[in-house]
């Protein structure tokens, strides 16, 4: 079985790069590495592709490298350059992928799984009439990686929801999710598999000198982790029924994580599932004490779970190969 470990120039800093240039720095590379060495531990063939700005050099790499699956997927363009080329790989698929944070919150909403009231804003003088209760949090509704926040997405006056709102709409470029700011413990949930998925422990963030996970707070390591998180055996088991429920409402394939506030009124309220989560198990700084790659909410669920580096990673693959039945098939390359 070769798998092909794809990794992309920027993938988790490229949002944010469009307002803070001076305060991103790329661990795409490291990220990769990280899965390709516990890959190659697990037993499996493994190597490093790079993705090309021409889908047709990826490809002639694909080739060249004779896999079988890709792992490390990270954006709807690349699903899509799979999905065209019927390269198996592992994560969920265009119907998710595709999906924006809006339409995800429809679905949770529709099969009575608690999120936010909200509306979407396409620019700051068209902001839909809306009963929403302040506070209110604005963010990008295809966001990533934090990008775009800070504490000021806290809104907590109407006269300051379009300042907030254009700088989503233009220098992001996206459209603004607005939703009502639920106050609670940030937690998230790991989840592994699909035909029966399993539940990792639970991930508590709780803020250092913040009030949201802003870009910085996340990407810099600044949060206070706990995991499991500090929950009654009650609230463990809602928490962890909601979001298997979300997982699969969603469609949700091999792996995710999902976002949720703890409210205080005892509801774990839906706030995105990541289908590009952040599976690195460790965190490092260079010589000079810059950021090379930052610890995964989903690595801490899997030490917390007693995993290895490579039992994590493996297990994420597994899923994939049963779901494509590849071991029924043989090791043989799908492409052709």
């Amino acid at each position: 079985m070769k798998v092909g470990v794809l990794w992309r120039k920027y993938r988790n800093v490229e949002q944010q790069m469009r307002l803070t240039p001076d305060k991103v720095y790329d661990d795409a590379y490291e990220e990769a590495y990280h899965h390709y060495t516990a890959l190659q531990e697990a037993g499996y063939d493994a190597c490093l592709i790079e993705w090309k700005r021409d889908p047709r050099e990826t490809y002639k790499s694909i080739r060249k490298e004779k896999v079988d699956i890709i792992f490390n997927a990270s954006s709807l363009k690349e699903v899509v350059f799979l999905e065209t080329f019927g390269i198996p790989y592992v994560g969920s698929g265009i119907d998710l992928v595709a999906m924006d944070k809006a339409k995800r919150k429809e679905i949770v909403a529709y099969n009575k799984l608690p999120t936010a009231k909200f509306i979407v804003a396409s620019d700051p003088d068209h902001i839909p009439a809306h009963n929403l209760k302040y506070p209110l949090f604005v963010k990008p509704v295809k966001g990533r990686g934090s990008a775009g926040i800070t504490e000021e997405n806290i809104v907590y006056k109407a006269e300051d929801l379009p300042r907030v709102v254009r700088k989503i709409t233009e220098k992001i470029g996206q459209e603004a999710l607005i939703e009502e700011y639920i106050e609670g413990r940030e937690i998230t949930v790991g989840i592994i598999g699909y035909e029966n998925p399993m539940v990792l422990p639970i991930v508590e963030i709780e803020y250092n000198s913040a009030k949201t996970n802003t870009f910085e707070h996340k990407m810099y390591d600044l949060e206070i982790i706990h995991c499991p998180a500090r929950l009654s055996a009650e609230e463990e088991r809602t928490v962890k029924d909601v979001a298997l429920k979300i997982y699969k409402a969603l469609n949700a394939k091999d792996y995710g994580r999902i976002d949720m506030i703890l409210g205080k009124d005892g509801l774990p309220y839906f706030l995105e599932l990541n289908t590009f989560a952040g599976l690195s198990m460790d965190s490092s700084r260079d010589e000079d004490g810059k950021m090379k790659i930052h610890h995964g909410y989903m690595g801490y669920a899997a030490k917390a779970q007693g995993f290895t580096k490579q039992e994590f990673i493996g297990r994420i693959l597994e899923s994939a190969i049963e779901r494509y039945g590849l071991e029924e098939r043989g090791t043989k390359q799908f492409i052709s």
